[in-house]
């Protein structure tokens, strides 16, 4: 498609929207765009023969009308964002040192796959201390069992059975406790359970929380990490949000339910969620965020698109002014025929 050179259009009503004439060949008339009405159904089109070669020799060049109401619209900045409660971050647990990562940035991953490993002398103090709690936990579940039957038959007092029971309390407790720390450091549960040599290791893998995408991967093969350091974000990417920078004047118009465009995803449906109440104070815009419902695929986490608010109540096409040649009678665009053109009225206002 050839672009006139000419960045002044006019709204007028073609009953397709064909490529039309926008080049020299046409009459230009003042700058600006106008609103279109229809034209009479009755106006007859003319058709002008033209050859391909003449077409080129006369430096004949085309446009395809765009929608009044798009040509219309008022376009905002924005940038897609993660919605926060898509993103998950996967942090060390211990100081450690990392020896194997499995995934990459930009990897798909499912919930509970390995995404490294890394190696904690702290992880065998944790460790240590569980066996002592879970072997505590067991001498106190069968003191309180034997003090059961005992009190059963009448041998000792209910004080004594009740003081039993307060120690396997506490012990089930702190063995519950050294269990958690052993999880969040990323000891699976088959390991504990087991008792073995993969219990008692060094060793330690960290998993994905959730289905989704790795967005970022900061842990790097020998690398030593502290207790909290950052190393992946996982996130779905099947709903997107917009951080769109608007305007106040253009913002006071606007509300939570509001449907947007999309420039860079002309089949994105997005709503509007939320639109701010403070101004920025260099740049004087509000930010509105608003949600890809559809159409998502095509967008990536952190990209700058342009978001459109059509315009309402416009009808027929937007043509450059050079596509409108007027008449005494009538106004006409010229447009492209098998044969050559074709003089279309259409009514300018």
């Amino acid at each position: 498609m050839i672009r006139p050179n000419t960045q002044a259009r006019r709204a007028v009503m073609l009953s397709h929207p064909l490529r039309v004439l926008a080049g020299a060949v046409a009459l230009a008339i003042a700058a600006g765009v106008s609103r279109a009405a229809p034209a009479a159904d009755t106006a007859a089109a003319a058709e002008i023969p033209f050859t391909d070669a003449q077409v080129t020799a006369i430096g004949v060049t085309f446009e395809s009308p765009t929608s009044a109401a798009e040509a219309g619209s008022m376009r905002f900045p924005a940038r897609v964002l993660v919605p926060p409660t898509a993103e998950r971050a996967v942090i060390s647990p211990l100081a450690a040192t990392v020896e194997t990562v499995r995934v990459n940035s930009g990897d798909s991953v499912r919930a509970g796959q390995p995404l490294a490993t890394l190696f904690s002398a702290d992880l065998s103090g944790l460790k240590s201390n569980y066996a002592q709690m879970r072997a505590a936990e067991r001498l106190a579940k069968a003191d309180l069992d034997r003090d059961a039957e005992l009190h059963t038959d009448g041998i000792i007092a209910a004080r004594r059975l009740q003081e039993s029971r307060s120690k396997h309390e506490v012990a089930a407790a702190q063995l519950a406790e050294s269990r958690q720390r052993l999880r969040l450091a990323g000891v699976s549960e088959r390991d504990l359970s087991s008792g073995g040599d993969a219990a008692m290791g060094s060793s330690m893998t960290l998993r994905a929380p959730q289905d989704g995408v790795v967005l970022m991967q900061a842990a790097a093969v020998g690398e030593r990490v502290e207790a909290g350091a950052l190393l992946f974000r996982i996130a779905r990417l099947d709903h997107l949000w917009l951080d769109v920078q608007v305007p106040v004047e253009a913002a006071n118009r606007m509300k939570a339910g509001d449907r947007l465009g999309l420039r860079d995803a002309p089949a994105a449906t997005v709503r509007v969620l939320s639109v701010g109440r403070d101004a920025g104070a260099g740049t004087q815009s509000v930010q509105v965020r608003a949600a890809i419902e559809t159409g998502a695929d095509a967008l990536r986490p952190g990209q700058f698109v342009e978001v459109l608010l059509k315009a309402g109540g416009l009808a027929g096409w937007s043509v450059p002014d050079a596509a409108v040649v007027r008449s005494s009678r009538a106004s006409h665009v010229f447009v492209r025929s098998a044969t050559g053109f074709r003089a279309v009225p259409v009514t300018v206002a």
